[in-house]
């Protein structure tokens, strides 16, 4: 899936400390086995962790304090050319 994709490239980017300040940058993913390029617009910030309610929940989470989020907005499809 595109969209999961660069949800994924988004995240390895350097966040910012918010949503807001966070520097915007174009992503371009080659879908596998077709002549698709999607791009996409992605940004990563730092937010903290949920709190879990729960004390006897073992959750990987209660050991982080913050976490990086992303978001990514779709500019469109490019289609390559076979010459």
């Amino acid at each position: 899936m595109p969209r999961q994709a660069a949800l994924k490239a988004a995240r390895t980017l350097e966040p910012a400390p918010s949503e807001e300040e966070a520097e915007r940058v174009t992503l371009r993913l080659r879908e596998k086995g077709t002549k698709k390029i999607h791009e996409y617009e992605g940004w990563a910030w730092k937010d903290s962790a949920p709190e879990v309610d729960d004390a006897d929940d073992d959750f990987w989470l209660n050991d982080l304090n913050d976490i990086t989020k992303a978001n990514v907005s779709k500019q469109g499809i490019e289609y390559i050319d076979d010459e």
